[in-house]
């Protein structure tokens, strides 16, 4: 009963009209870097997903420019004066270039760390979260060019 169960869920999942969001690892549009300044690890994070999902042969292209900014804040300290948290904030401004129309476009992610004592662990640590925020706002970024 349990084999037949299993099989019928297979046979209706895979017949059921399901298609995921984003099939191809391209796009219909070509988008353009044509300035990047801010926070190298979140610029070339943001590059190279552009990169990857931009299709180079389509007509309809979008020229950007990229404006990144990355803030450590601290968020809280013990009773003895040490750091125990701190609030990372990164901004990502698009600037959208199309036709004659040009867009701007401003996202913004935060996330509260605590503090590690391990000097080298906690730089890798926010060094995965920088690229976490890149890949954020490129899908974000995405979602918003589709609508145009």
């Amino acid at each position: 009963m349990k084999n037949i169960f299993i099989l019928f869920v297979i046979l209706f999942i895979t017949h059921c009209g399901f298609s995921p969001v984003y099939k191809s690892n391209t796009l219909n549009y070509q988008i353009n870097i044509s300035k990047i300044k801010g926070d190298k690890t979140i610029n070339s994070k943001i590059k190279s997903e552009i990169e990857r999902i931009s299709d180079k042969n389509i007509q309809k292209i979008f020229n950007i420019e990229i404006d990144t900014k990355y803030e450590k804040i601290i968020a809280a300290k013990n009773s003895k004066g040490s750091i125990t948290d701190y609030l990372l904030i990164a901004t990502a401004t698009f600037v959208i270039y199309n036709n004659e129309k040009t867009e701007t476009i401003v996202f913004q992610e935060k996330l509260n760390v605590k503090n590690n004592s391990d000097f080298v662990e906690q730089r890798n640590y926010e060094n995965i979260i920088k690229k976490n925020f890149a890949s954020s706002f490129v899908k974000k970024l995405n979602l918003d060019l589709l609508s145009k």
